[in-house]
């Protein structure tokens, strides 16, 4: 089970580690932190973006940044779909039909891997790859970054607290895969990881925030995981059952199909709703609730709402 606590907690809280990652990426000296404008738009890409990070450095560049444990093809066509939003959102529609070109900040697609000692630590995909037939009119690239501990990652260097980061991550990973319960697991890493200078600063000022990250997101997965198998066995009886009493074997393939649908959707959205209400019982940012659970913040507003809950913004 891979460690769900995510890159873009860790560098949203501090603008000056997150210019360090975009200078060991962009081999580049910038000092000013301030020039960093993060991009949260709410109910579009933070509810979007599982794992995502995105910033605008001045008005020149437009950062997209994820962490995925394995890369996939359509890593290019999600992050077209995302920047299209951004530009949607930063472009007035009254420009778009003026004269002048509207000025654009540049685009750079990045995934960093965490985890995976068998892949190297650099590498990308492109959008064209996807294509049908080839096309030079339209291309996207993604670079991706190993970041896994002991991976000689380019990154490690320039940005000790990415290091810190994937340290942490494989200190976690260790001790569950050698029995640890995953709480105690947690529990440890943050008490190891502070006595050896590892993520002081941010253990120490946010460790019931990094607890609750880490756990909250393994409890989604597990709790998911089991939704939906256990919503495949009843959805297959209730399908069985129709499929059976209409006597033909059509029915029958269409109920258990209709069945399965049906029961995995609904237990997994009693499953999501539940989990939604222990972090808001636990005071957890409403933008931190709606990342982990991938749910628009109105829908979980609303969740408080019905069950008199105070809400963190």
């Amino acid at each position: 089970m891979k460690t769900e606590c995510r890159i873009n907690q860790w560098f949203l809280e501090d603008k000056k580690a997150l210019l360090s990652l975009y200078n060991a990426i962009r081999k580049t000296n910038i000092t000013d932190w301030r020039a960093i404008r993060l991009n949260s738009l709410k109910g579009v890409l933070f509810n979007i973006m599982r794992n995502d990070l995105s910033f605008t450095l001045g008005e020149e560049e437009i950062i997209l940044m994820e962490e995925q444990s394995t890369p996939n093809g359509n890593m290019p066509l999600r992050l077209f779909f995302y920047l299209a939003k951004l530009y949607q959102h930063g472009v007035a529609q009254e420009k778009l039909y003026r004269q002048a070109t509207a000025k654009l900040p540049a685009p750079r697609f990045y995934v960093f891997c965490v985890g995976r000692h068998d892949l190297p630590p650099v590498s990308e995909e492109r959008l064209s790859a996807a294509f049908a037939t080839p096309s030079s009119d339209l291309e996207l690239i993604v670079h991706i970054y190993n970041i896994t501990d002991g991976i000689d990652s380019p990154l490690f260097p320039a940005c000790p607290m990415l290091h810190q980061y994937s340290q942490f991550v494989s200190q976690v990973e260790a001790r569950i895969a050698s029995g640890r319960a995953r709480d105690a697991a947690i529990r440890e890493t943050i008490r190891y990881c502070m006595a050896n200078n590892i993520l002081y600063d941010f253990l120490k000022a946010h460790d019931s925030e990094v607890y609750d990250m880490v756990s909250m997101k393994f409890d989604m997965n597990t709790a998911l995981r089991v939704a939906k198998e256990e919503a495949r066995e009843a959805g297959w009886q209730e399908g069985k059952e129709q499929g059976m009493q209409e006597g033909m074997q059509e029915g029958m393939q269409q109920g258990m199909q209709q069945g399965i649908k049906k029961g995995r959707l609904q237990a997994a959205l009693e499953t999501k709703t539940n989990i939604i209400l222990q972090m808001l019982k636990k005071g957890m940012r409403l933008t931190d609730i709606a990342g982990i659970a991938e749910w628009p913040a109105a829908r979980i507003i609303e969740i408080a709402k019905k069950n008199n809950l105070p809400v963190t913004e």
